[in-house]
């Protein structure tokens, strides 16, 4: 029973920080202003999770993370689900070449996931709106998440560890 439980954990751990990312996402944060900027969180648990457990963050999983954040969050839905998908696939063609690579190298192409997320979504909103939303405030969450990602990878790193130690030890 223990051992079943150990390993449903473990496999829906990436899956469960996806989501727990969304509610993170989702949370209103204090800002005197109309609209507030906040990081995209989830893209940096995917892009974690997707670079060094592509086989716990299936498709399935990164879709369904995308619609509850889609969904809790007002935007149209499938838009992040599919932002997310095009990325995820593009990031597997490299990943090989990623994980020989030292943190900072990993950090320089989340730049271009992001980017890649964030225009993406934005191009996608203002088709599906009819007009060109202001990219000033897609520009400012971009750099907030690329900002957060070396926090959020420790946090997964220690994570990923730990869930591999239980693994481990489960087998013996």
């Amino acid at each position: 029973m223990l051992r079943l439980l150990d390993r449903t954990a473990r496999t829906l751990a990436p899956f469960l920080t996806g989501l727990g990312a969304v509610l993170i996402d989702l949370l209103p944060l204090p800002d005197p202003g109309p609209q507030s900027l906040a990081p995209l969180t989830t893209v940096c648990v995917l892009y974690f999770w997707t670079l060094y457990r592509p086989d716990l963050m299936t498709p399935l999983a990164v879709f369904v993370v995308g619609l509850v954040l889609d969904a809790a969050g007002g935007m149209p839905l499938g838009l992040t689900s599919l932002s997310l998908l095009l990325v995820r696939s593009l990031l597997l063609t490299r990943q090989r070449f990623l994980l020989a690579q030292p943190f900072l190298v990993i950090w320089a192409c989340f730049v271009l996931v992001v980017a890649a997320t964030a225009g993406l979504r934005w191009l996608l909103a203002s088709l599906w709106w009819g007009r060109l939303f202001s990219p000033q405030p897609v520009v400012l969450e971009a750099a907030l998440t690329v900002a957060i990602y070396p926090v959020v990878g420790w946090l997964l790193t220690q994570l990923h560890q730990h869930v591999s130690v239980a693994s481990h030890a489960a087998r013996s």
